[in-house]
């Protein structure tokens, strides 16, 4: 057990310390971030063009309705893929960092790109789960319908945690990479589980903290102190979206680095930007095609 929290503490200052000597890893989330929003936009805007009636609150034809349940699946697999295909990017590009190369972002499209027929089917998969748990959990009312939903959708994302990288770096079949996934799951569990858990502790206390500058910021406004609480509104978005960018790449870097370990053992606690000036040992497998 001392290993495994020494192992996860160094894996997780190592996804820190790229993300800060390679700025160029945030391009990943934001991009992926603002084609989702996009998407997302163009959705409420279909939905306000094609049924105003709806909108305006005279509610809506079940005509209208199903084209509305068929808009948003549309935006929905949509935005899957999407992140998907956001989320393989980064995590070539970290890859491609931890075996001691200086990849750029298009480097790490480049891989996604590659595989963007893997990726594709893969993001239908999951968005297709993730739409019949929730489907099954609606069928039960109350707390128990929250329950299952929640483990399922636990159990789904542990199983197919490193999906992404494994699509990208092996050659299975979807079922073969689900199973793939959860067996590499569950040879790294205490550390990927640890690591995921102090990213998310860092990062959520960030966010805990814009949520208080935010929160003050619009009371001295509402009580007339309008430019400290302008000042305070706008830290607290400025820090909000900053940890929630380094939090996104943080997470894909940790999966990159996690899936390196569980395939090769190699956990590398000295890649810090001076090592990567030294030859670095052979690649596991590589990354490019």
């Amino acid at each position: 057990m001392p290993g495994t929290f020494s192992d996860s503490w160094k894996l997780t200052k190592s996804a820190f310390r790229l993300i800060g000597e390679d700025r160029a890893l945030l391009v990943f989330p934001i991009v992926g971030g603002l084609a989702i929003l996009g998407v997302v936009g163009l959705f409420l805007f279909g939905v306000a063009l094609l049924f105003p009636h709806f909108v305006s609150g005279g509610g809506a034809a079940t005509d209208d309705e199903l084209a509305g349940v068929g808009l948003f699946v549309l935006a929905y697999f949509a935005c899957s893929f999407l992140s998907v295909y956001a989320t393989a990017g980064l995590v070539a590009a970290a890859t491609l960092k931890l075996n001691g190369q200086q990849p750029t972002a298009s480097d790490g499209w480049k891989v996604a790109r590659a595989h963007v027929g893997r990726l594709f089917a893969w993001s239908v998969i999951a968005a297709t789960v993730g739409l019949l748990i929730q489907l099954l959990a609606s069928r039960i009312q109350g707390i128990g319908g929250l329950l299952i939903a929640g483990a399922a959708g636990a159990s789904w994302s542990v199983v197919t945690y490193f999906m992404v990288p494994v699509l990208l770096f092996e050659n299975d079949a979807a079922w073969a990479s689900i199973k793939r996934s959860g067996h590499l799951f569950v040879s790294s569990f205490g550390r990927t589980l640890i690591s995921n858990l102090v990213v998310g502790l860092i990062v959520g206390a960030g966010l805990v903290v814009a949520i208080v500058l935010g929160i003050g910021g619009i009371f001295l406004l509402v009580g007339g102190s309008t430019l400290l609480g302008a000042v305070l509104l706008g830290a607290g978005i400025a820090v909000g979206t900053a940890f929630a960018l380094v939090g996104a790449a943080a997470e894909g870097v940790l999966r990159a680095a996690l899936y390196r370990y569980a395939t090769s053992g190699k956990i590398d606690p000295d890649l810090l930007p001076g090592a990567y000036r030294v030859p670095p040992p052979a690649p596991s497998f590589a990354p490019l095609p």
